[in-house]
């Protein structure tokens, strides 16, 4: 039973971790790269009000299960893993929404299993790495180049330099900072190399669930890369919050919150 007067009901459904909070119709919350649940909890009791929310925590972050580095398929993996939880939790359909990494273990879901998805958002991601210009070619190679610091860097080093980053969101930078300190490089990494070599758009055509592709206004590359996510995708549209960066749940959960519950209100097609 979901607790709605205390802290939120930690479940572990087969090798996944779980928050849930509320009751009606189903919300899933899939985290970015290395995070957890727990980076939700500004958004469990503002959608528990009116959703049964359930937030996730996938193989290879937090305190779920391990993941084996040279898992074939990742993302596919990830997603299959939300394919069990729901059937676990009885949840025939959901509203889910995926922020960076957890976008593009999203839309895998709803390429597999459209008929679960009830809408999707999208949040500060991408749906394919083919890049088309000069300038997109340097920023894919500038980013799968970061992955080299999982491997060269401590995790305290990387926790710094994060915290580093987001001076402008210094919540969002603490709690990712605290996220670095306790990743399980090798299992982050190989999530990283999967996220950067997605190529989603054929199918991703084929959806027919009304979309919202967010992004923040920080992360002009992103924008850039939610704006072809959102004309890929036939149903979709793109929302830009101001003054957010990635991740925007995090940085700008008042905003990112008010943009998801504007659009799950909107009539069902």
């Amino acid at each position: 039973m979901p607790d709605l007067t205390g802290s939120p009901a930690r479940h572990t459904c087969l090798m996944t971790l779980h928050v849930e909070r509320g009751f009606g119709e189903s919300l899933v919350l899939i985290p970015p790269l290395g995070g957890s649940a727990e980076s939700f909890a500004a958004q469990l009791p503002e959608f528990a009000r009116d959703y049964r929310t359930v937030a996730v925590t996938l193989t290879g972050n937090g305190d779920a299960a391990a993941l084996d580095p040279d898992t074939p398929d990742i993302i596919g993996t990830h997603a299959r893993e939300i394919a069990d939880l729901l059937a676990e939790l009885q949840i025939r359909r959901a509203h889910v929404v995926g922020v960076g990494y957890g976008g593009a273990v999203a839309q895998r879901f709803a390429i597999d299993h459209p008929a679960s998805v009830r809408r999707l958002v999208l949040c500060d991601t991408w749906g394919d790495t083919t890049t088309r210009t000069v300038i997109e070619k340097a920023l894919a190679l500038a980013i799968k180049s970061s992955s080299l610091a999982y491997r060269a860097l401590p995790r305290s080093v990387l926790a710094a330099a994060t915290l580093n980053s987001y001076v402008r969101w210094p919540a969002a930078g603490r709690i990712l900072a605290a996220q670095m300190r306790t990743a399980r490089i090798p299992e982050l990494r190989a999530q990283f190399k999967a996220y950067t070599s997605i190529k989603h758009s054929p199918e991703l055509r084929t959806l027919t669930c009304p979309t919202l592709c967010l992004a923040g206004d920080a992360a002009p590359w992103l924008v850039t890369l939610g704006k072809r996510l959102a004309m890929t995708i036939p149903d979709a549209r793109l929302e830009v919050l101001k003054n957010s960066f990635e991740p925007s749940h995090l940085c700008q959960p008042a905003l990112f919150n008010e943009a998801v519950r504007r659009f799950l209100g909107r009539p069902a097609t």
